[in-house]
C-alpha cells in the first residue's frame, strides 16, 4: 500500500484520477501507475453523465442530496486547477413514455416531487443534472501528474497498493471474493442537425449534445462478453434507440465501448483489505462522475483518520467474504 512512504495508486482511470486528485488536495503523498496497453479503461467511452433522478418512479438516486452539492463544487475547482474545461452542467429532459405512463406519474406527483425536478406537459425535466467530458479530464489529469513526476507509465506486479481497475479488479487475486457484476456498455457519436443542443434527452437511452451538431448517443448493457470490441449488433441497438428519440437523420463519427466496473449491490468498493497492505477503490458502474468525486473525499478523510466511508460503501460490509 505504500512505498517509501508513499501511497502507491494503481490505474489511471475516472477512479483512480479522482483519488489521485484528492490526494494531492489532502497533501498525501503518492504515485500513479498506470499501463493502458494492458488495462483498457471504459472511462476513455464513458458517456459522463451525471443525474440525480432514476427509475421509471422518478426517485432521488442514492445519496442525490450529498453526491450533486459536492460534484457542482469539486468539477469547477479542478478545471480551475487543470485550466481546462471538462464539466458541462446541462438540463436532462425525460418525456413521458406514453399517456399511460404519464396519468402513472402525475397521479404519484405528491409522492415523487421533490426539489430536482420540473414538470411539464410532455415530461419532466431533471435539475443539478449534465455531463463530465471524462476523455479530457483523463487526459489533462495525465500530463499534470507526469509535470509533478508522479505518473509512472508502467504496469505494477505487487500486493501493496490502491488499486482502481475497474473492471479488471475482479481478476485480482486479493479482491475475487468480492461480488462484482460488470457490464459492456457501447455508445456512439454521431453528428446530426436533428437532436437538440440545449439539453440531454433520456427515453430509454440518451442523446447528449458535444456541441457543434455532434452528439452521443448511448447505451447498451451486456454480460456476455468483456473485449473491448465493438459490435454490429450494439450499433443496430444504438440506431434503434436514436430514432425511437427522433433522430433518423445521422453520420456515424464513431462507435466506442467499455466495461462499466459494477457491482452486485449496485454499491463502491472502497477500503483496506482486512488481511493485507492493500486498498481498493472501485466498483462504481455507470455513476461514476457523480459518485467518485465524494467518496474520493469521504476515504481520503478516513485515512487521515477524521471520518469514516458510507457503511454501504465500505467494503468492511465484505469482510467476512475474505475468511471463507
Amino acid at each position: 500500500m505504500k512505498s517509501a512512504n508513499s501511497y502507491i495508486i494503481v490505474g489511471q482511470g475516472l477512479a483512480g484520477t479522482i483519488l489521485a486528485h484528492q490526494f494531492l488536495e489532502a497533501e498525501i503523498p503518492f504515485e500513479i501507475w498506470d499501463s493502458p496497453s494492458t488495462h483498457f479503461t471504459s472511462s476513455q467511452a464513458a458517456g459522463g453523465i451525471f443525474n440525480p433522478v432514476t427509475g421509471r418512479k422518478l426517485e432521488q438516486t442514492w445519496l442525490a442530496d450529498d453526491l450533486f452539492p459536492y460534484l457542482f463544487d469539486f468539477y469547477p475547482r479542478l478545471e480551475a486547477i487543470l485550466g481546462m474545461r471538462f464539466f458541462y452542467p446541462m438540463p436532462l429532459f425525460r418525456p413521458f413514455a406514453n399517456q399511460e405512463m404519464k396519468s402513472w406519474l402525475v397521479e404519484r406527483k405528491d409522492q415523487i416531487d421533490h426539489g430536482y425536478l420540473r414538470w411539464d406537459s410532455d415530461g419532466v425535466w431533471v435539475e443539478q443534472a449534465g455531463w463530465v467530458d471524462v476523455a479530457a479530464l483523463l487526459r489533462v489529469s495525465r500530463a499534470y501528474f507526469a509535470s509533478k513526476g508522479i505518473l509512472v507509465e508502467s504496469e505494477y506486479t505487487g500486493s501493496q497498493a490502491i488499486f482502481c481497475e475497474g473492471f479488471h479488479g475482479q481478476q485480482n487475486p486479493l479482491w475475487t471474493c468480492l461480488p462484482f457484476l460488470p457490464a459492456k456498455g457501447e455508445l456512439m457519436e454521431i453528428a446530426s442537425n436533428e437532436p437538440s443542443e440545449q439539453f440531454i434527452l433520456n427515453k430509454n437511452g440518451f442523446v447528449l449534445p458535444l456541441g457543434s451538431q455532434h452528439f452521443k448517443v448511448g447505451a447498451t448493457y451486456g454480460w456476455k462478453e468483456f473485449t473491448n470490441e465493438t459490435t454490429p449488433e450494439a450499433l443496430e441497438e444504438l440506431t434503434k434507440k436514436l430514432v425511437l428519440m427522433g433522430c433518423t437523420q445521422f453520420e456515424l463519427v464513431v462507435q466506442k465501448t467499455g466495461i462499466r466496473p459494477a457491482t452486485q449491490d449496485r454499491r463502491p468498493f472502497i477500503g483496506f483489505h482486512p488481511n493485507k497492505q492493500s486498498g481498493i477503490f472501485n466498483g462504481f458502474g455507470s455513476k461514476g462522475v457523480s459518485l467518485a468525486p465524494y467518496f474520493a473525499k469521504q476515504w481520503t478523510s478516513e485515512i487521515l483518520g477524521k471520518t469514516s466511508v458510507h457503511s454501504e460503501a465500505s467494503i468492511r460490509r465484505f469482510y467476512h467474504l475474505f475468511s471463507v
